[in-house]
């Protein structure tokens, strides 16, 4: 144990206390010899777990031998590594549209409302932040963007906002410029008013730095919106 601890190993616990339960009113013997207040949560609450195991023995309410039992577990605690909570990997949001099959106008609706973290999530409805194709229902639609950092990845998140349920394929695109299926489904209409497709690809052995998601648009009835694209990160 360090300093801290062999702090606590001599809170002053008279002998003499606990055999004859002698209290005094003037002074706490129990009272911590140090500032807790610059100490982690966590080692606060070891040192108050101390400080009640002192009180109760100096008031009787438990034995000096069930007294070192609960101070030797406390001290077992100290020496253990506190868990480590791992966040999980950030999203990587598409940062330019290289390409696209049609959009419904270069402003509202366009393919550039791709970009970026979702803008009507977990909103849904028709909405002119989301790209739309040309027309509803003509024809499959797709649209291809990058990311400013390519990456090895584990999932890739579609997040649709109107009409959901249209994706049919989506492709991994490789530093190198190939195209590799990471997802491939069977389209229906969802009855949602919104959906966010995760896609799992393992982890990719290859670094990607494109997607490429395909809409088969008449199998949904309606404009099929997409609100955002994002990559996953593996978790190394």
């Amino acid at each position: 144990m360090g300093g801290l601890a062999a702090a606590l190993v001599v809170l002053p616990i008279a002998a003499a206390m606990m055999a004859n339960r002698v209290e005094s009113r003037a002074v706490d013997p129990c009272a911590p010899t140090f500032d807790t207040r610059a100490l982690s949560d966590r080692d606060r609450g070891l040192v108050a777990r101390r400080l009640l195991a002192c009180s109760d023995v100096a008031h009787g309410r438990i034995t000096g031998s069930a007294y070192r039992a609960q101070i030797a577990a406390i001290d077992a605690a100290w020496t253990r590594e506190p868990a480590v909570v791992t966040a999980p990997p950030a999203t990587q949001w598409a940062s330019s549209v290289r390409d696209f099959s049609t959009q419904y106008t270069s402003s509202s609706w366009a393919a550039t409302k791709v970009l970026g973290a979702p803008d009507v999530f977990p909103g849904h409805g028709d909405n002119a932040n989301a790209w739309a194709s040309l027309d509803a229902d003509d024809r499959d639609e797709w649209i291809d963007v990058r990311y400013a950092q390519p990456m090895r990845i584990s999932a890739v998140e579609v997040y649709e906002n109107f009409n959901p349920g249209s994706i049919s394929r989506i492709e991994l695109i490789t530093t190198e410029g190939r195209y590799i299926t990471g997802y491939e489904g069977s389209p229906s209409a969802t009855g949602q008013g919104g959906n966010k497709l995760r896609a799992e690809v393992g982890c990719t052995s290859a670094a990607i730095v494109g997607v490429r998601v395909t809409l088969a648009s008449p199998m949904v009835a309606g404009w099929n919106e997409l609100d955002a694209i994002g990559i996953v990160p593996c978790a190394e």
